[in-house]
């Protein structure tokens, strides 16, 4: 058990940007790391990713997704490497598309995932953010 609070401790400590357009997503997503203890924060597109960077603030993981309106997960992947931000970020998409995902890999991600998340994909993303 102690353990598992120790654990606890340390991801209260963290925090994610989630960027997607659904806002069915943004709430799963929001449900799911704040389970584990994240502050979670939320943007409907890109653009309101770059902005958030833009008025200094910052997160230890960011969970973009590929498709959106306004600024799209690729540019503003793009613009986020630019403007330096060292943040973890998970690329999100149901697409099947490979040359979209390569490009979006491309753009600067830390690891491309699948939707929908899940409880594993979750614990593949927290491995990363501890190790």
């Amino acid at each position: 058990m102690a353990g598992n609070n120790n654990a606890m401790n340390i991801k209260e400590k963290y925090s994610a940007l989630i960027v997607d357009d659904s806002a069915i997503i943004r709430s799963v997503g929001q449900q799911m790391l704040e389970k584990h203890g994240f502050k979670t924060i939320t943007a409907e597109n890109g653009k309101e990713a770059v902005d958030f960077f833009v008025a200094g603030n910052s997160c230890d993981i960011i969970v973009m997704d590929m498709e959106m309106p306004i600024m799209d997960g690729i540019q503003a992947t793009k613009e986020l490497r630019a403007m330096g931000v060292k943040s973890l970020i998970f690329g999100a998409t149901a697409s099947n598309s490979k040359a979209d995902i390569e490009a979006f890999i491309e753009a600067g991600l830390d690891e491309f995932i699948e939707k929908p998340l899940c409880d594993g994909k979750l614990n593949h993303m927290l491995k990363r953010l501890f190790c």
